[in-house]
């Protein structure tokens, strides 16, 4: 009796840790953000010249050219902003250079995943 239920826990010790690999593995050891710090961080940054959709009224009459935070995640996969956000991003809208800022792995993750939440918030928008 007492073999058999070792034989049960090794297995149940090895299948817990496949599925863990395979969780790693399929999101490449990414961080998981936080979206409310993630929204702060956009509040702080991102949305004095970017709206959160594409319909809002732009914050920075000067940057009107400046794509919603929203649509990046509808353009293309969000974690491909991830290096160019820890290296800063240097791109102008219109006559203004985005400013230079500094962010952590983990507030490019908080970021990134309240950008996530707006794309899909904008695609429940798009399907109505």
């Amino acid at each position: 009796m007492q073999k058999s239920s070792l034989v049960i826990l090794v297995t149940g010790i090895v299948a817990a840790g496949m599925w863990g690999i395979g969780d790693y593995m399929s999101h490449r050891g990414e961080l998981y953000g936080d979206v409310e710090r993630g929204q702060a961080i956009a509040e702080q940054t991102c949305l004095q010249c970017h709206t959160k959709f594409d319909d809002d009224p732009h914050p920075n009459p000067e940057a009107q050219n400046a794509p919603s935070l929203a649509s990046f995640g509808q353009r293309w996969p969000l974690e491909n902003l991830e290096e160019a956000l820890a290296e800063g991003i240097t791109v102008s809208h219109d006559n203004i250079t985005m400013p230079e800022f500094s962010l952590t792995p983990e507030s490019i993750a908080d970021l990134l995943s309240y950008m996530e939440k707006l794309t899909q918030e904008a695609n429940a928008k798009a399907v109505k």
